[in-house]
C-alpha cells in the first residue's frame, strides 16, 4: 500500500517560498493570500513532523531538514512538468492529432511537413498511422484522412484529394525498355502490381491481352509506399497514385513511362467523427489550419502532366 502522499498545495507553496525567498513572492506567483501560503505551509509542516522554514519578524529561512527536502519536491516537479509537456505539449499550444495511411504518409505527407512545423510553429501536429491504431483511442484523434468511396459508418468525410494513376520506373528501366507504348509493350516488361489496384493495368489498356508464355512475371505488393520504393530501386515499372509518385519524379528516381494518367474510383476524404460537425464547421482553428494548409499545398505542388 503505497505511503500517503503530502498534500500538494502544501508542497507547492513550500517550493515557491523556498526558491523566491518570501512568503509574499510566493503569494504573488501563486494567487493566493500571503496568510493562505503561510496556512498551507503550516499544514505540510503538521504533516511531516518537522519545520520547513525558521519564522523571523521580517524573514524567513529553510530549517536544515526544510534544506534537505527541497531537491526531492523539486525533482518531483520537474519530472512531473517535463513529463507532462513530452506527453501533452507545452501549456497555450494548440494541439492536433492526426491519422493518416501509412502510404500518404510516407510518399506525400512526410517530405511536406518540416514547411508546416516552420509555418505554424505554435501547433504541436501528432501524426499516427494505421500501425497504432490500437494506440490511439478514437476520441484522442481530431481529424482522419483516408483513401476510399467516401462512405464510413460513423463518420462525416469531406472529399479532400481527387488522384489518378502514373506509370513509373526507374531511370535505369526507362533505359533497358524505353517509354510505354501500349499493351503489347507493356508484356515484354517487369511490373509492379499493388493490392488494392486491381483494374488499373487493365484500365490504362483496356484490350490488354491475358499474359502470353514468354511475358515478364508481376511481383505483387501491399502498399504503394511499397511498390514506388521497389520500381525506384529496380528494373520493375508500377500503376500507382500519381500523389504517392511525384517527389520521386521530381527528384529523378523514377520517370513517367506512358502520357496517359488513369482517374482512380476512389479519393482521399477528411473524416470527423459524427458530432464534431459537418464540413468541419466545428473543427478546432488548429484543424482548419492543418486543412487550409494541405489544399494549399496540391494548388503549390500541381500534379505531374506526363507528355507535357
Amino acid at each position: 500500500m503505497r505511503t500517503p502522499l503530502p498534500p500538494l498545495p502544501g508542497l507547492l507553496a513550500y517550493e515557491a517560498t523556498a526558491r523566491l525567498g518570501s512568503i509574499a513572492a510566493a503569494a504573488d506567483e501563486l494567487g493566493l493570500s500571503a496568510s493562505a501560503v503561510s496556512q498551507r505551509i503550516r499544514v505540510l509542516e503538521t504533516q511531516l513532523g518537522i519545520a520547513l522554514f525558521e519564522r523571523q519578524a521580517r524573514s524567513i529561512r529553510l530549517t536544515p531538514m526544510g534544506q534537505a527536502y527541497l531537491p526531492t519536491v523539486r525533482g518531483a516537479f520537474d519530472d512531473l512538468s517535463a513529463g507532462t509537456t513530452g506527453l501533452f505539449g507545452p501549456a497555450g499550444r494548440g494541439r492536433l492529432t492526426v491519422r493518416v495511411q501509412v502510404s500518404y504518409a510516407m510518399t506525400w505527407l512526410m517530405p511536406r511537413l518540416p514547411d508546416f512545423h516552420d509555418d505554424y510553429p505554435h501547433i504541436d501536429l501528432r501524426v499516427v498511422t494505421a500501425i497504432w491504431a490500437n494506440e490511439v483511442p478514437p476520441h484522442e484523434v481530431d481529424l482522419e484522412i483516408r483513401h476510399g468511396n467516401g462512405r464510413w459508418a460513423g463518420f462525416t468525410a469531406d472529399l479532400l484529394h481527387e488522384d489518378q494513376a502514373v506509370v513509373v520506373g526507374s531511370p535505369a528501366h526507362l533505359e533497358a525498355y524505353g517509354p510505354l507504348t501500349g499493351p503489347a509493350d507493356l508484356e515484354q516488361r517487369p511490373r509492379v502490381h499493388v493490392i488494392g489496384y486491381d483494374d488499373l493495368w487493365q484500365r490504362l489498356f483496356p484490350h490488354t491481352p491475358p499474359p502470353s508464355r514468354g511475358a515478364e512475371a508481376t511481383i505483387t505488393l501491399d502498399t504503394t509506399v511499397a511498390a514506388t520504393q521497389f520500381a525506384a530501386s529496380g528494373l520493375h515499372c508500377a500503376l500507382v497514385p500519381e500523389r504517392f509518385a511525384r517527389a520521386a519524379v521530381r527528384d529523378g528516381r523514377l520517370v513517367v513511362l506512358h502520357d496517359r494518367l488513369v482517374p482512380l474510383r476512389q479519393a482521399h476524404y477528411l473524416l470527423q467523427r459524427e458530432g464534431k460537425g459537418e464540413g468541419g464547421a466545428h473543427m478546432s482553428p488548429e484543424g482548419r489550419t492543418f486543412v487550409q494548409w494541405l489544399i494549399r499545398q496540391d494548388i503549390e505542388d500541381p500534379p505531374l502532366q506526363p507528355g507535357s
